[in-house]
């Protein structure tokens, strides 16, 4: 019975930790335009894409998308999507590099990602 139990309580607890609630898609406030993705042999940003964001065009660098495995590399499509500010660890000279973001995937998932480049 104590063999039962723990196994149910083992189950309860990684049933209870797979269970993610979605994201409100009306917390990412920012629209952001997706021109080009493409993978990259850099282990730390595999994905990286070219958009336009608040009016600047920016590299974003990130991991893989939700659901992939780093054997399993994944792009994001270009289009419009909604993105949201994260953690702001950009530099107090004003810069932009290193701000962190989330981006709302059309299947509800979201992608973390970072400001790697910018451009003109």
């Amino acid at each position: 019975m104590k063999k039962f139990v723990a196994v149910f309580c083992l189950l309860l607890c990684a049933a209870t930790l797979q269970a993610k609630e979605k994201p409100n898609p009306a917390d990412f406030n920012i629209k952001i335009h997706i021109s080009a993705s493409e993978n990259t042999p850099n282990p730390g940003f595999p994905i990286t894409v070219d958009a336009v964001l608040n009016g600047k065009k920016v590299k974003l660098g990130g991991g893989n998308s939700p659901g992939h495995s780093s054997s399993s590399w994944t792009v994001i499509n270009p289009g419009d999507y909604q993105i949201r500010l994260k953690k702001d660890e950009s530099e107090k000279d004003g810069s932009i590099i290193r701000q962190r973001y989330e981006l709302l995937l059309p299947n509800g998932d979201t992608w973390g990602c970072w400001i790697v480049g910018i451009s003109e």
